[in-house]
């Protein structure tokens, strides 16, 4: 067991100068963790380019390998002991190189007793905690079991973070609350007490409209190696649009894997950032009220203050006086309508994206379609890296070319570039 850290320590991750014979010019480069599926950048542990770190534990799987942007079929995982008896995920390759980008798309760590692959959010942060040394009860994290229990992520962890900053990079994109052991979806419950003028000892509230928004830009399923996200998403509240006007907000949730899953948190989030909220601070009689902490949902009937149910967003206690200073938010208005404007997804076809072909006297016509199987609209498709055209709203673009194979270069503004190799 790796000793004990402190939620503000830093994750134990060992450098490239942790290995013997590490390659100078990366020493200080970290080597990942990985979870779930993910597309990253090895890190080289050789001189001529022919081992590549993928993770600094046993893995998965290797999917897909891409040395300057072109996949290949040249490699090999070798999971290994290093010299200081460290297990690690090696990517050996066929045909070394000391110049160009190498990339990998990996299945990465897998549950320490049964094996399968660790992709959500509960047994994610249960791995991270153990690797740092922290003991927990049987039933920790059960509430990101519960809510998320198929959700699927992907991620990397190849910088210097501290254990909490992890943490809260596996929950709080899915807009949950969270302590250790405990997290739950930022959603009103059943009240397990009444804050009335017997209870109460201070209240206040305000209206809180900085933090609103009526329309969010999404950007989900990262490309750990380009530094980018091959999906985004643009949702609004169209009712909140028309009185409120356009609120933007970016909501990155980098981890998530699917556009629907995507979809569905974010306009989670948004629905609550579209309404007017008020934030409530009171001083409470500790003994009326029972036991308190965050995430609980309270009753507010308190005459100073909104009347209805407030999430519990902190909770002090102050034992010598027998007192609770709470923080809740809450709204007045019911959640608004969200709806789907536009979607985005670049097309990789290891990633599922598939190009249809037709070919007419000698113009060939290229449908090019996402993850889902939609039409691909306002992509700038190159071909074979001379000519380049949009899609139309139908994903289709048309070139005159020869028979044979070529190659389409797929982009979409600020997302990660992908090549297809197609025979007309």
């Amino acid at each position: 067991m790796a000793a004990q850290l402190l939620l503000t320590d830093k994750l134990p991750l060992r450098r490239a100068s942790d290995l013997p014979g590490y390659r100078a010019d990366v020493a200080d480069k970290l080597l990942p963790w990985v979870f779930g599926r993910a597309t990253l950048s090895p890190v080289p542990i050789d001189l001529v380019g022919q081992d590549w770190i993928v993770a600094d534990h046993p893995i998965v799987s290797i999917e897909r390998v891409t040395i300057a942007g072109k996949k290949t079929e040249g490699w090999q995982l070798a999971q290994r002991l290093d010299a200081t008896g460290h297990p690690i995920a090696v990517l050996r390759l066929a045909q070394p190189t000391t110049k160009e980008a190498v990339t990998a798309t990996v299945v990465g760590r897998r549950h320490p007793q049964t094996g399968a692959a660790l992709t959500t959010p509960g047994p994610i942060v249960r791995e991270i905690m153990r690797l740092c040394g922290r003991v927990q009860d049987v039933d920790a994290w059960a509430g990101l079991d519960a809510a998320y229990g198929t959700l699927e992520l992907g991620l990397v962890f190849d910088a210097q973070v501290t254990l909490r900053e992890a943490l809260a990079a596996v929950v709080e994109p899915l807009g949950a609350m969270w302590r250790p052991g405990w997290a739950e979806p930022r959603a009103l419950g059943e009240p397990v007490a009444v804050l009335d003028a017997r209870s109460v000892e201070t209240i206040s509230a305000r209206v809180e409209a900085s933090g609103m928004a009526t329309v969010a830009r999404v950007t989900y399923l990262q490309d750990w190696a380009a530094s980018a996200a091959r999906g985004a998403q643009e949702i609004a509240a169209p009712d909140a649009v028309e009185r409120w006007g356009d609120l933007p907000v970016d909501m990155a949730l980098p981890g998530v894997r699917r556009a629907k899953d995507a979809l569905a948190i974010a306009s989670a989030r948004l629905a609550d950032m579209a309404r007017v909220p008020w934030v409530v601070t009171a001083t409470v009689d500790a003994s009326r009220v029972g036991v308190l902490v965050a995430g609980q949902t309270v009753q507010l009937a308190h005459p100073h203050a909104p009347t209805g149910p407030a999430l519990l967003t902190s909770v002090v206690s102050d034992r010598e006086a027998g007192q609770y200073n709470l923080t809740a938010s809450m709204h007045t208005a019911s959640a608004p309508r969200v709806e789907l404007r536009r979607r985005h997804t670049a097309v990789d076809a290891a990633e599922g994206g598939t190009t249809g072909v037709t070919y007419r006297d000698g113009v060939a016509t290229f449908t090019v379609y996402d993850d889902s199987g939609l039409p691909l609209a306002g992509a700038a498709v190159t071909f074979d890296g001379l000519y380049t055209a949009n899609t139309d709203a139908e994903g289709r673009v048309q070139f005159r070319a020869e028979r044979g194979a070529h190659t389409l270069t797929v982009r979409m503004p600020g997302y990660a570039d992908f090549e297809m190799d197609v025979v007309v």
